[in-house]
């Protein structure tokens, strides 16, 4: 005797019993379709819950990040994003949450799509160029700061960080011009000024 299932307004419940996947000429879930006039109203709600789902998930991980617990708080913003991918900064703070857990290529994907969501943010840029850099790949690194300094040419650390990358692929007259602009815009930049100094 199967088991009553309560029905939620406007949508058939999920069967729970598999079919037998070796006849593969049926399907193994079948949901009925939402009639056509009804179609619209459904995507609108999807989307509406996509919106607040992503928001609760977020809500989580924020309160998880404000105790310390990174590893807790990355599958709510993992799952925020999933429900709201297109919203840049929830794929800041993913790449974030994800480089301070030690996924680097995680956080080099989210970056990178947060880059997709806005091509002009020196913020992603930069976190981008940090990844890149702790991985030794000064090339692409560098490419990263000089577009974020190209967006943000008043960042003083993106100037800087920009040169050690240039003094690491042995580019040291550039990496000196760096430095000093690092300095003129921020004289009490201090990594800019021991580096300078210890640049050869």
């Amino acid at each position: 005797m199967p088991s009553a299932v309560p029905q939620r307004p406007g949508f058939p419940s999920i069967p729970t019993r598999i079919r037998d996947l070796r006849q593969h000429q049926v399907p193994p879930l079948v949901i009925e379709p939402a009639a056509s006039e009804q179609q619209v109203a459904v995507r609108e709600a999807l989307a509406e819950l996509d919106s607040r789902v992503a928001e609760i998930h977020r809500t989580v991980a924020e309160a998880y990040l404000a105790e310390g617990q990174y590893e807790r708080a990355l599958p709510h913003l993992e799952a925020a994003v999933t429900f709201s991918p297109a919203e840049q900064e929830l794929q800041m703070q993913l790449g974030f949450v994800r480089y301070v857990t030690g996924n680097d290529s995680g956080a080099i994907d989210a970056f990178n799509a947060a880059l997709v969501a806005d091509g002009n943010s020196c913020e992603a840029w930069f976190n981008l160029g940090m990844v890149l850099f702790g991985q030794s790949q000064y090339t692409e690194a560098e490419d990263c700061f000089r577009r974020s300094s190209e967006i943000e040419p008043e960042d003083a650390q993106t100037w800087n960080n920009r040169g050690v990358c240039l003094w690491k692929m042995h580019r040291i007259a550039d990496a000196k011009v760096c430095f000093l602009k690092a300095l003129e815009l921020d004289p009490n930049q201090a990594d800019a000024t021991f580096n300078l100094g210890s640049v050869r």
